[in-house]
Order: structure tokens, then C-alpha cells, then sequence
């Protein structure tokens, strides 16, 4: 009886060559290809295939798969938006739309948010809403120093925030959570069966997280030509 020849794995089929090569091109089918099937689709021939071209030719633009994941995040910064911050608005306000517009940009890609979340911006195009930030807070008389730690402590809020909204949709996690707490006894924890009726108030939660952040922020600026201690 003849052995049976190994199935061979299929080639993803190549899709058609569309214009010119060009590093835009690949970051937009790589954050495609996440959006739609997952990070664990990502691979260099994957790529390739959705460009239509050898994967070999996108090494010519990005150099290896951390300088393709450096770009993934770029292109994730670069859909913040920048014009939700108008400079007239009081800094309260204008920390919170900077904070909001950073988490949706982030939960618009929520295959792409382990790699967000893990490596942070650090090309010229990601940093442009690091430098609005800061500009707000220095703004409000905050030491460079200063102003470097209530950006990294708002950025920290709004990631913890967007990781929880993506880990499930606001329904499920409502009821887990009120299901969890709804075997908590009134005693020893009279505080948790007290906040069972606000479980799953994500929205709310994060807009009180980042104004309390931002009143106190603004609160430690220097005033009347008071020098406080630099962190």
C-alpha cells in the first residue's frame, strides 16, 4: 500500500501588487492584519502575502520584525487626535480630551494593545502627544521634572483603563464584576457591597481618575513664586 505523501502547509495566497512598495503601505497591511486576525497572524511572510510581494522586500523598509513593531505602535499614536485640544480650554479639560483621545485611539486597535501596552512610543511621529501632554502641564507651572511624572502617571491611568476595557465588552464586565461582589458579605466588607451598584461604570471611573489626577497635578504647580521641591 503506497505511503501517503505529507500534506504541505498552504502559502497564504498573495494578494495583487498595489503601486510602489513603500513603508506606509506595510505598516497599514501589518496593523490590518493584527486588527483583523490577531497578533499572532503577524509574520513577515503573512505580510508579504497581503502587500503581494516577497516578504524579503519588506526587510528593505523595516529593517527587522522589532523595527516593523516600533512602526505598529507609531501607527497606533498617530491616530490620536491632536485637534481635540484647544489651548484656551481650561487644563482640567484639556488633560482629559488628551487622555480620552489617547485611550480611543488604543481601543480602536485592540489587537495591537499588548504591543501598545509593552513597548510605548519612541519614534518622532508617537511622541507628538507625549510632547502635548507635557505641554499642558508645564502650562500650569509644573517642573519639567514634574510635569515627566504627571504625564507618566496619567499615561499609566489611561492604559490600565484601556487594558481593562479591552480585555471584555462593558456589559461582560459589569456583570462579572457584579456577580463577584454580589457573594461579598456586608461584613467584613461593608465598602465593597456599598460600590456593588456602581460595578461596570468604566466611563465614569476613568473621567474621575483622570480629573482627580489632573486637580492634583495642577494643585502642586508652583505659585505666587513659591519654589516646591522638585520630585
Amino acid at each position: 500500500m503506497p505511503i501517503p505523501e505529507p500534506a504541505e502547509t498552504p502559502k497564504p495566497a498573495r494578494a495583487p501588487r498595489e503601486g510602489p512598495l513603500t513603508r506606509e503601505r506595510i505598516v497599514r497591511a501589518a496593523l490590518g492584519l493584527v486588527d483583523r486576525d490577531g497578533l499572532k497572524a503577524l509574520s513577515m511572510r503573512r505580510l508579504g502575502a497581503a502587500l503581494g510581494v516577497d516578504p524579503m522586500a519588506v526587510y528593505y523598509h523595516l529593517p527587522n520584525k522589532e523595527a516593523l513593531l516600533d512602526a505598529l505602535v507609531e501607527a497606533v499614536m498617530a491616530e490620536i487626535d491632536l485637534g481635540v485640544d484647544h489651548p484656551e480650554d481650561p487644563p482640567e479639560e484639556r488633560i482629559l480630551g488628551a487622555a480620552r483621545a489617547y485611550r480611543d485611539a488604543m481601543l480602536a486597535h485592540r489587537n495591537a494593545l499588548p504591543i501598545v501596552l509593552a513597548r510605548g512610543p519612541s519614534t518622532l511621529v508617537a511622541l507628538r502627544p507625549v510632547e502635548l501632554l507635557l505641554g499642558i502641564l508645564r502650562g500650569c507651572g509644573l517642573a519639567p521634572e514634574q510635569a515627566l511624572a504627571g504625564m507618566n502617571a496619567i499615561a499609566a491611568a489611561v492604559r490600565g483603563a484601556a487594558g481593562m476595557a479591552a480585555s471584555a465588552d462593558a456589559g461582560t464586565h459589569a456583570q462579572g464584576l457584579a456577580d463577584n461582589l454580589a457573594a461579598v458579605p456586608d461584613n467584613p466588607f461593608p465598602h465593597l457591597r456599598e460600590a456593588l451598584p456602581c460595578a461596570g461604570t468604566l466611563e465614569r471611573g476613568f473621567e474621575f481618575g483622570i480629573r482627580a489626577l489632573a486637580r492634583g497635578l495642577i494643585a502642586a504647580a508652583p505659585r505666587n513664586g513659591d519654589n516646591l521641591k522638585a520630585l
